[in-house]
Parts: C-alpha cells; sequence; structure tokens
C-alpha cells in the first residue's frame, strides 16, 4: 500500500488491464495461476489493507521514531497493526521471460554471464555459464518447460516448428482481448506460458530507443474476505486442536476514505471476497477430506455424499423400536424397498434414470407423479466434470418420518442391502423432497464411481474456493520461492482433489532438496504487506520478538527483493538522486529521454481480462505490476553498470538464477528489506548469533565510521558541517576525494555524521578507516572548536565504562546497543515539555543530508 498519488502516463494505458479475482471465478483463474507461476522468473506483491498504522491512547496520531531500534518499532507501532487489520487486495504479477526478446544489437540478451573483478556469476551448481546465443537460449527455456512437466512432446515439437516459420504460437484454452482508449492488445498464450502480443504496437518492430520488453506480465487482483463459519466444512468448527476463529474487520476511516478516492470496489470485497486460513488449518481441512475420501475404510464405503446416514457409523448402539406404530410404518418401508428393487430388477434400470415415491400407504408410486407428501418423481440426472449430463440410476424416496425412524430406516437399510446408496433426499442435484425424507439411489458399478467422483470434486472445490481460497495462492507462492518443483501433470491433480499440494513433495531420496529454481517475490516498501500475509496465513498473532517474525517471514519467502532498498542503495545517482516513491520511480524508468544507454518498455500483459482492473494507482493489481516494473528497470541498470564492461551482455533473468547468494545481496540488495523512518535496514538474513551481524545501519553506514558529534553552539546548521568537512586539499589522501557523508540531527547540539565512499574503495582495512577518523576529527575541530566527537564504537565503551548500557541491551546487535545508550543519553523518544517546541521546530528544519 503505497500513499502517493499517481498518474499512468498516457503511452502505457492501452497495456494495463488486470484480472479482477473474486469467488466467481476462482476456480479458473486459479487454475491459469499455477500453471503460469512455476516458470515465472519472479512474482512482484502489493496489498490494499483497512488500516496501516495504530493511534494513540488518546486517538492521535504519533509521527515514528528514526530512533528507534527496529524491535522497538516493532513492538511499539509495527505488530499490532496486521493484527488488527485486514488485507482488502492482494496484487500479484508474473513476470515471464518473452522467448521472442530481441535486444537491439545483443546487447542485454539471454548471452554469457560472468562478473566484474573477482565477483563470478555462476550457474544453479556453481559451474561458469558459457556465451549462449538467443536461439540456444530459447531452446533451453524450452527444455526446461519440456523437463518441468508444462509442455509434453507433441507441444514442444509443434511449438519448435511454428517459431521456425515464424508463426505466431496459439493460445491453450483460448485467448483474452481487452480494447481500451481505441488500441486493442490481444495476447496470444502459449501452453509454455509466453505469449506473442498481436496488438499493432507490439507487431511493430522495435527501434533503437523503445526496444522489445524482456518481460511478459501476467497480473490477478484478488479481493480477500475473511470467511464465515458457515463457510466451514462439517466437523472442522469445533475440532479442539484446530478450531475455527473468525477474524473480525476492523475499518480506518482515514484508510477507507483513501481507498474510497481512489476507486477500491468494496461491494466486490464484501460479495466476492475470497477468503483465506492458515496454513495449519488449512492441512488439517485437507487431512479431512483425504482421509474421508481416499483411506482404506472410505474406499469400502456406500454413503459417500450422506450426511445424515454417516452418523450411525462407529460405535453407536442401534436403534431399538418399541411402539408398535413405528414397528409397523419401518416394516411396511422396507416391504415396499423390496418390492421396488425386485422390480427395478425385472425391468431393468430406466435409461432416464427414473425416481419413485413410496407413499403413506405403502405403494410405491411412479417415476413422474407426485403422492401428495412433497415427494416428487424425476429423472436423477446430475452434471458430470466435464459439465455434460449423465444418469445416476434409479431412486426412491421414502416416505416422511422423524429423525428417529429414519434413523433406523438408516442402519435397517444398510445392513440388508449394503449396496445401495442412501442420502438426505434435499441433498439431490434436482431436489423437490423435503428435508426429512431419505432417497435410495441403486447404481451400476460405473453409475456409483461417476458419483463418488462428482460428489468428492464437488466437495474439493467447495473447499478451496469457500474456505482455504487465497491461502492456496499463498501456500504457492511460497513453495515457488521455495524452489519446490511443479509439473503440469501434478497441478491438474491437484486442481482435481487427488494430491493435497500443487508442487512435488521435497525429494526424500535427494536428502530432501529441492529440485526446482527459487523464484524470488519482489516488494516495494513491502515490510507491512509481508507482516500482514504472516497474520492471514501463519498465525493471526505474530511473534513478541522481531527476530523471530524476521524468521517466520524468511520460512515462507528466502528470497525477496525491496524496490525501494534497490533504488536508495543500489542504484546509480539519477535513480538515488531522485523520489523512492513508487509511481515515480516507474515514470523515471519509462522516460525514454532519462534511460537511453538503458532503455526500457513496460511489458505487455497476457492475461487481460474484460473484466480487469485498469492503470489505477493504489490497487493493488496495478501495484504489484509498477514493482515488477521499476525492478527490472533498476535491475537492467545495475547490470549494465556492474557487469557489461567484463560480462558483454548478461540477461536479468539469467543473472537472478545463476548468481551467488552473496552477488546478489551485494548488487541488488537480496533480502534487505526498507523500514520507514528509520536508521536501520532489515536484514532477513540476520542471526541472533554474534553482536553486530543483523540489520545493519541503512544506506550502507558502519559503526565505525559513523560518528557522535556534540557541545557545540545551537546555532551551527548542516552547511556548517559539510562545510568543515568537505574542505579537502588535492594534497590529501585520495581516499577523502571520495568521501560522502550523511548528516543526522539527534538535537540542536548533537548529530551523528555518517561517512562513505565510492564502492571501488574498501573501507574494511583498518588503514583507512583511521584516515577517516582523524579527517573527520581534525576538519570538526577546526570548524566547530572544542567539539566532543566519538565513533559510535566508542561511545559504545564509553558508555559501557560509566554503566550507563543495561546488561541486557534492548535488542541484540551492536549498533543497536549503542543507539539505545545515544538514545537514553540523549533523551531521545522521551515526550518533549510545552517549553520545548520551539527547538523542536528548529530540529526538524535541518535536513538528513546524503
Amino acid at each position: 500500500c503505497h500513499f502517493t498519488f499517481f498518474v499512468l502516463p498516457q503511452q502505457f494505458r492501452h497495456l494495463i488491464t488486470m484480472v479482477n479475482v473474486t469467488r466467481s471465478n476462482y476456480l479458473t483463474e486459479l487454475s491459469h495461476f499455477l500453471h503460469h507461476l512455476p516458470i515465472a522468473s519472479f512474482i512482484s506483491i502489493d496489498e490494499e489493507m483497512t488500516g496501516i498504522s495504530l493511534r494513540n491512547p488518546d486517538g492521535s496520531w504519533s509521527r515514528p521514531n528514526k530512533f528507534d531500534l527496529p524491535n522497538e518499532r516493532y513492538q511499539k507501532s509495527l505488530k499490532g497493526v496486521p493484527e488488527k487489520y485486514s488485507i482488502l487486495q492482494v496484487g500479484v504479477a508474473l513476470f515471464h521471460r518473452n522467448p521472442h526478446y530481441r535486444p537491439d544489437g545483443g546487447s542485454d540478451g539471454g548471452g554469457s554471464n560472468g562478473a566484474e573483478g573477482d565477483v563470478v556469476v555462476r550457474g544453479a551448481r556453481g559451474q561458469a555459464q558459457g556465451d549462449v546465443d538467443e536461439d540456444d537460449a530459447d531452446a533451453r527455456e524450452h527444455s526446461f518447460l519440456h523437463r518441468e512437466g508444462m509442455l509434453n512432446t507433441d507441444e514442444l515439437e509443434d511449438l519448435t516448428e511454428r517459431e521456425e516459420e515464424g508463426e505466431a504460437p496459439q493460445q491453450s484454452g483460448g485467448s483474452r482481448e481487452k480494447t481500451n482508449g481505441g488500441a486493442a492488445a490481444a495476447a496470444t498464450v502459449t501452453t509454455d506460458g509466453e505469449s506473442n502480443t498481436t496488438s499493432e504496437e507490439e507487431s511493430k518492430p522495435a527501434d533503437d530507443t523503445h526496444p522489445s520488453s524482456e518481460y511478459i506480465s501476467r497480473t490477478y487482483n484478488f479481493y480477500v474476505f475473511p470467511g464465515t463459519d458457515r463457510d466451514q466444512p462439517r466437523h472442522s468448527n469445533n475440532n479442539k486442536s484446530h478450531p475455527y476463529l473468525q477474524r473480525e474487520v476492523t475499518l480506518d476511516p482515514s484508510a477507507i476514505k483513501f481507498l474510497i478516492k481512489n476507486k477500491m470496489d468494496f461491494d466486490k470485497v464484501f460479495r466476492e471476497g475470497i477468503p483465506f486460513t492458515t496454513c495449519e488449518r488449512g492441512e488439517f481441512l485437507k487431512d479431512m477430506y483425504f482421509e474421508k475420501y481416499f483411506s482404506e475404510k472410505d474406499e469400502s464405503s456406500n454413503n459417500i455424499g450422506d450426511a445424515e446416514g454417516s452418523k450411525t457409523s462407529g460405535s453407536r448402539p442401534k436403534v431399538k423400536l418399541t411402539r408398535p406404530e413405528d414397528i409397523a410404518f419401518v416394516a411396511r418401508t422396507m416391504a415396499n424397498l423390496r418390492e421396488w428393487i425386485d422390480s427395478d430388477a425385472v425391468d431393468g434400470d430406466d435409461e432416464n434414470g427414473s425416481e419413485n415415491d413410496v407413499g403413506e400407504d405403502g405403494g410405491v408410486n411412479g417415476g413422474n407423479e407426485n403422492n401428495g407428501n412433497g415427494a416428487h418423481g424425476d429423472n436423477s440426472t446430475v452434471d458430470a466434470v466435464d459439465g455434460g449430463q449423465v444418469c445416476e440410476g434409479t431412486s426412491l424416496v421414502l416416505p416422511p418420518c422423524n429423525a428417529f425412524l429414519r434413523r433406523c430406516l438408516y442402519e435397517t437399510i444398510e445392513a440388508e442391502y449394503p449396496g445401495l446408496i442412501l442420502e438426505r433426499a434435499d441433498n439431490h442435484p434436482n431436489g423437490g423432497a423435503a428435508r426429512n425424507q431419505i432417497r435410495v439411489i441403486r447404481l451400476s458399478p460405473a453409475e456409483k464411481e461417476s458419483r463418488q467422483t462428482r460428489i468428492r470434486l464437488d466437495e474439493w472445490h467447495k473447499l478451496l474456493q469457500d474456505t482455504l481460497g487465497f491461502t492456496t495462492v499463498f501456500r504457492a507462492i511460497s513453495d515457488a520461492c521455495n524452489g519446490k518443483s511443479f509439473t503440469k501433470e501434478r497441478i491438474e491433480e491437484f486442481l482435481e482433489g487427488r494430491v493435497r499440494d500443487p508442487s512435488v513433495p521435497d525429494d526424500a531420496e535427494n536428502g530432501g532438496i529441492m529440485t526446482g529454481r527459487q523464484i524470488p517475490i519482489v516488494i516495494h516498501n513491502g515490510l507491512m504487506d509481508l507482516m500482514f500475509l504472516m497474520t492471514h496465513c501463519h498465525h493471526p498473532v505474530l511473534p513478541d520478538e522481531f527476530e523471530d517474525t524476521k524468521k517466520v517471514i524468511r520460512k515462507y519467502f528466502p528470497c525477496i527483493y525491496d524496490t525501494k532498498i534497490l533504488s536508495s542503495e543500489y542504484s546509480d545517482a539519477v535513480i538515488q538522486g531522485g523520489s523512492s516513491a513508487l509511481g515515480e520511480l516507474y515514470t523515471v524508468v519509462c522516460n525514454d529521454e532519462l534511460n537511453l544507454d538503458v532503455p526500457f518498455k513496460p511489458p505487455p500483459i497476457a492475461n487481460q481480462g474484460a473484466d480487469g482492473a485498469t492503470e489505477q494507482a493504489h490497487e493493488a493489481a496495478w501495484d504489484a505490476y509498477m514493482t515488477g516494473c521499476v525492478f527490472s528497470a533498476l535491475c537492467r541498470r545495475v547490470i549494465a553498470s556492474k557487469y557489461r564492461r567484463v560480462n558483454g551482455n548478461v540477461s536479468l533473468d539469467s543473472f537472478l538464477h545463476n548468481s551467488r547468494d552473496d552477488i546478489l545481496r551485494y548488487s541488488l540488495g537480496l533480502n534487505k528489506i526498507y523500514m520507514h523512518m528509520s536508521l536501520y535496514t532489515i536484514d532477513l538474513e540476520s542471526t541472533s548469533g554474534p553482536i553486530g551481524l543483523h540489520d545493519p545501519l541503512t544506506n550502507g553506514l558502519s559503526v565505525e565510521t559513523t560518528f557522535l558529534v556534540s557541545g557545540f553552539n545551537s546555532s551551527v546548521s548542516t552547511r556548517d558541517i559539510l562545510q568543515s568537512l568537505m574542505n579537502v586539499s588535492r594534497n590529501e589522501e585520495e581516499l577523502l576525494q571520495h568521501l560522502k557523508y550523511e548528516i543526522i540531527w539527534l538535537n540542536d547540539t548533537s548529530l551523528l555524521v555518517g561517512t562513505k565512499v565510492e564502492e571501488e574503495v574498501a573501507l574494511e582495512s583498518l588503514a583507512n578507516k583511521n584516515i577517516i577518523a582523524s579527517h573527520v576529527r581534525n576538519k570538526l575541530h577546526a570548524g566547530l572548536g572544542s567539539v566532543k566527537i566519538l565513533n559510535l564504537i566508542e561511545y559504545f565503551e564509553d558508555l559501557k565504562s560509566r554503566k550507563e548500557l543495561p546488561v541486557k541491551p534492548v535488542s541484540s546487535g551492536f549498533a543497536g546497543s549503542i543507539f539505545s545508550g545515544v538514545k537514553r543519553a540523549l533523551g531521545l523518544g522521551e515526550k518533549r515539555s510545552s517549553e520545548e517546541g520551539g527547538i523542536e521546530g528548529q530540529r526538524r528544519k535541518r535536513m538528513r543530508v546524503g
């Protein structure tokens, strides 16, 4: 959720139409999503929620304190937000490599891989990659799709032949078209998940300033709303180990007004929102389903789908009749049941599936007569799995009776005729009978198998659509991010309710090692988005400690990129010098005039729908699409600046999936997440081990080259500090010529000076650190006079010697302990009195300068 108003440039609007996913089309779009998920290069996500911040106890808002440690910020103002509020929309954008992508002059194709200096890009198993031309890259992509089961041999050969002849691949299942603003952008999707756009603009050859897009996007806008206890499967509600806890929806007025302003369709959310549950409860519900339909006990059951008859099984005592009228009723009913069975055996099964009724007088009525008691005879036909009509034998509706007698009839008929199917009469697809009647169905073996498949598939689809809902999507994305394999056959088996998950189970023979490729998740300022997903699909309550929450996030998503971090800490000066808001970043990367060296064209969207979402800012699908575009564009710029000089051509897809993790962390900030208004960058790969190894200072600052300066006059300004530090002569060390500064004001007489150098200069050596420390001290003493200057390590030791540091730091981590002491010593984070309002106003005027 990003609160920056943005208007899409006119030249891109005809490309953008997302598919809205609700309960009504969930199963169809789930199939489409699962078949294209495994071959994505990366996945971008975004969310819209009912609230994103907590108020103070008095109802007021408070600005985040940027000096808070991550754990303090988490416990004070982050943890409670996703526990209180709810997700309304989840946008998911899949970005697939375009097999027809031809960069102009081969400048950025799927060519050779390598790296600058001792940084080497290697394959998935560590082998260095050789030079590969585009034709070989296409063949390799098709080989991967064939190996993963997404193409069979005939499809693979047909696709290859048509591509050689220059024909457009045919879509599996039909293409989707959308006309918007007078421009048609019809996308034809192949069975391998790629597409060939056929709009007038897309069919034009690429020119020097506007090359073909490297990716094709498939974007989904999931409307999400909690389910109710009525949606839960029978008998699962009251399970003590996995109780159903209905989630309450809390609306923050300001957030709702913001969403209304940006055209959120609340009617669609409340009426057709897809439910969700926790993964643990989802596994429990699937256990119930598979135990019911695939255990040995249930394979011999003749009452599949019989809700009332199942109550008679087990160790419950049999019903014993004592009243003469009850005994006579059961005897008369059983006599007519035997008569119906005998006549049916003589006459043969009616091809139309006739139904008969037993009247109150005990006679058997014909299939098209009404016995006057609410039971109607009709043709017992049901919808088959393929959408056609299939006959389900002959049936007999028994006369109305109370629950006691119905139980007796169930037990008697099951004991005497175990081959018959018994169900509550109003369960029948054609209805027409009262709730207090039993329908007896006689089926041939083929009809019985068809019926069992229909009932099982109906229940599986109901479980997916009405209970598991978005959790299935969440789990599939998590499995893809964790490197689990998917095959076409496995996905189809999952959709038919024959396996538990669409991903292939871990290879036990290979030590449980994942055999697929890890598909990264891309977010923009998405820490809160990830935490919301955890409270909706993992557990409603987050862990008490932030480190534990980070572990939970990484368990589900071990490979994450944050475009907020990528733009502010890893990009070039053009990007870092501008705004890091999502909409403005998208405008910059799509501006041809600003990107002549690394041109970028927004990917077309292949799954455009007539009832889809449009290019509306602050709609989750559109923000997810923009996030993926920004990620692709910024990565291209990083690769071009850092690796092209040595490697020649490096495609983004190859770089993401064939590079070592340390290269990706160094180049793109793998698993580093932005924390709003904080001195820290959240590092998901950190541990609670040695002090100082997790959650580093933001923007590449180091505790060893960041200095606390105090004791100067309150009239000193940021300009005075920078003039003193940047007064460097040509005779001084070359290292100082590349030094950059970041000024962070603590109060009117105290500040932090952070120092950074160009990437080519190493700060690890003690000599360089000493040069920087000496330079900072000498220049500030010369410009400001007698001031106290300590780097953060020295300040930490000073606090420790004066015993101002607690025995157990507020947050694990060296820098965390330091800033905790800084806050106490300087009175930061404490409520200011009214007399200090003027000073606070002056302090806010001083800017944080990088």
